[in-house]
């Protein structure tokens, strides 16, 4: 390759990387910006009287260890039951998830609880269609199986509802043991930043690939998109991004002491295998092109930008070794060779937001964080990037080579265990009980 040519290549790659980092941070931040959008993005200071009905969905595959203390715990809600379904779906195959079920409903007296059965080849999207298809109520939500969910979180939905102009509002989910597994705090802190900060970047934007649960949508609004995409692998981002092309309102809610809890991937398999779908599901999106009809250039960016990142990133990792080497040994013009330590610069600077973030993350939470913790995020740092560069390629090995089948993620109740229990919540009283 001649010295043009090189310069050229080292200067382009530089720039963009340059362009997509600042972007990243930008949103990585943007809730720190502001006193007012971090209050603003908290829970109601006092509820509404309850007016909206709640149709929960809860698709299930094999989840009999955990589907149970789910139910109960959702059955705790501080919210009038008569305006909350629960609705649990799964494949009439699945005889232990649904004796689990039924045995919670009856232990716990839940007689809001409904078992929705199918046959046929078991999926989460296909499933929520069948429950969106029975549900009674207004407002429909998702969760998982594994779920800790806020006692409050209907009553905050309720009046935010109440209060605000809003279609689609999405409320926070956090992983919680970020003590559990080499890679878990680099896991965690991906869902605290995505959750408490960029969500509220791409809401204010109008174009949101939504999270995976805790999102409120109106049933008509469902309906009118046709639901979830059966044969998509991040059906949730895929529905942001048609309910986005349709004009809908979102909104974004995280307060620490009701996020929805967690728990990390099992093992380091299960997480490639779960990044991999992710992946592999932006991917598909890319491919549908819809996001395309997104309409304005700005929002098409924007999303194209979310969806390439996974395999850019990847681009990214296995060539920044080559750019510094490229800098030091060739004889490059000098601000052509000072880009070329781009990709050092900028995982300094993602290593620097992960431990500050980690901090965040545990003082929001009431967890001590030990130096050891912050240690291990900074060591564990380049083999996690490994890892999130190994996903990408599996994905797109994956798409290229037709095998899209769902890869399932199994949970374990590992984020239940007494070391990761919430603060103590103050419950705000109705507006009617204001002075």
């Amino acid at each position: 390759m001649s010295l043009e040519l090189l310069t050229g290549v080292v200067l382009v790659v530089a720039l963009v990387l340059l362009v997509q980092a600042v972007a990243s941070l930008i949103q990585t931040l943007y809730i720190w910006d502001s006193p007012e959008r971090i209050r603003a993005a908290g829970r109601p200071d006092t509820y509404e009287e309850p007016r909206h009905g709640f149709t929960v969905l809860l698709p299930a595959r094999h989840e009999a260890a955990v589907i149970g203390e789910t139910l109960r715990r959702l059955g705790e809600a501080q919210y009038p039951t008569e305006l909350v379904e629960l609705m649990v779906i799964c494949t009439a195959d699945d005889t232990a998830t649904i004796q689990a079920a039924e045995a919670a409903k009856e232990e716990h007296g839940l007689d809001h609880v409904t078992v929705l059965m199918f046959d046929g080849t078991p999926g989460k999207s296909r499933a929520m269609n069948l429950g969106l298809a029975a549900a009674k109520h207004e407002l429909i939500t998702i969760f998982d199986s594994e779920d800790d969910v806020s006692p409050e979180i209907f009553s905050i939905v309720d009046t935010l509802y109440q209060r605000r102009e809003v279609d689609v509002l999405q409320c926070g989910v956090q992983l919680m043991d970020h003590d559990s597994h080499w890679f878990s705090a680099h896991n965690v802190l991906e869902y605290f930043f995505w959750f408490k900060s960029r969500m509220h970047y791409f809401a204010k934007e109008g174009a949101v690939p939504l999270g995976g649960n805790t999102v409120f949508f109106r049933a008509d609004d469902l309906r009118e998109v046709g639901g979830w995409d059966e044969h998509g692998l991040t059906e949730d981002a895929d529905l942001g991004i048609r309910l986005s092309i349709r004009g809908k309102r979102f909104d974004v809610m995280y307060d620490a002491e009701h996020v929805t809890r967690e728990e990390v991937p099992h093992s380091t398999r299960a997480f490639v295998k779960q990044r991999t779908r992710w992946n592999q599901g932006f991917l598909q999106i890319l491919r549908k092109g819809e996001w395309l009809h997104l309409p304005s250039l700005r929002k098409i960016v924007l999303i194209g930008s979310v969806l390439t990142a996974p395999t850019f990133m990847a681009i990214v990792i296995a060539c920044a070794p080559l750019f510094i080497l490229i800098g030091v040994t060739t004889k490059l013009p000098v601000l052509v060779s000072l880009l070329s330590f781009v990709p050092l610069i900028l995982a300094a600077i993602m290593l620097m937001t992960s431990v500050l973030g980690l901090y965040e993350f545990g003082k929001d939470q009431g967890l001590r964080i030990t130096p050891y913790r912050y240690l291990a995020l900074v060591v564990s740092f380049i083999p996690y990037q490994g890892l999130l560069m190994f996903s990408a390629v599996r994905a797109s090995l994956r798409e290229l080579t037709g095998k899209r089948g769902w890869e399932k993620t199994v949970h374990t109740g590992s984020h239940r265990q007494g070391a990761h229990q919430p603060k103590p919540a103050l419950v705000p009283v109705m507006a009617s009980e204001r002075a």
